[in-house]
């Protein structure tokens, strides 16, 4: 099974209609942190993520009425009595899902000015380096390159941030690579950009994916 991934824009939960329809679909656990949630942008990401996670389960043959997401390893998710494994993120206006068979992280992120000092900060050196070299607007962008590779790395150890950013360096060409020493498997890379002003990636020990992601319109989702 490749590493496929799948995007939606959360605006049409804005509608109340669609928002309540995603509500009522949602699982209870989710509905209970949506509530949490004081903003309603917070609220229209969680519950979008849940129907994107959905529509990938139904896309796979899965009947997420019936489905039971259990917590392995370092707490990371993962679909109970089955071999799918999925991963979730989201940002602004976009939600983003990745599955597999194999343990998959993915991370999207809207594309903002940046603060240098950041990836001063918390990059490892080299990437740092790279960033300065750059113009204003190709650094935002390979700012954010690093930035949503590093995090898929993070989440698909299951580590997340307990794993420091300079603890690991993301190597950029041909093939994207990575020095870590978390483990011996073998981690491999995908980005994606579709021009809407974010950047998406994704990490997998499968090397197979998806050569684009696939949209999704909630709207279509929920009814």
């Amino acid at each position: 099974m490749n590493v496929i991934t799948y995007y939606a824009d959360t605006d049409s939960l804005k509608d109340p209609e669609v928002y309540a329809l995603a509500y009522t679909k949602a699982s209870p656990g989710r509905r209970m942190k949506t509530d949490s949630f004081v903003f309603d942008k917070d609220r229209r990401l969680s519950l979008g993520v849940e129907m994107l996670l959905i529509h990938a389960l139904e896309e796979l043959g899965e009947d997420p009425d019936t489905s039971r997401i259990e917590l392995v390893g370092n707490g990371k998710p993962k679909l109970a009595d089955s071999d799918i494994c999925f991963n979730l993120s989201h940002s602004e206006e976009r939600v983003m899902c990745s599955v597999s068979d194999a343990d998959v992280g993915c991370d999207v992120e809207k594309i903002n000015p940046i603060d240098l000092e950041l990836a001063h900060r918390y990059f490892f050196g080299s990437e740092y380096d790279a960033i300065a070299a750059e113009r204003d607007s190709e650094r935002n962008e390979l700012f954010y390159r690093f930035w949503t590779l590093k995090e898929s790395f993070m989440k698909v150890t299951g580590l997340g941030f307990e794993l420091d950013l300079d603890d690991f360096c993301i190597e950029l060409g041909d093939k994207i690579g990575i020095r870590q020493h978390v483990d011996e498997r073998a981690y491999h890379f995908k980005e994606y950009s579709v021009g809407d002003g974010y950047r998406y990636a994704v990490c997998s020990v499968n090397p197979v994916f998806e050569e684009k992601m696939i949209p999704a319109v909630l709207s279509e989702i929920v009814r």
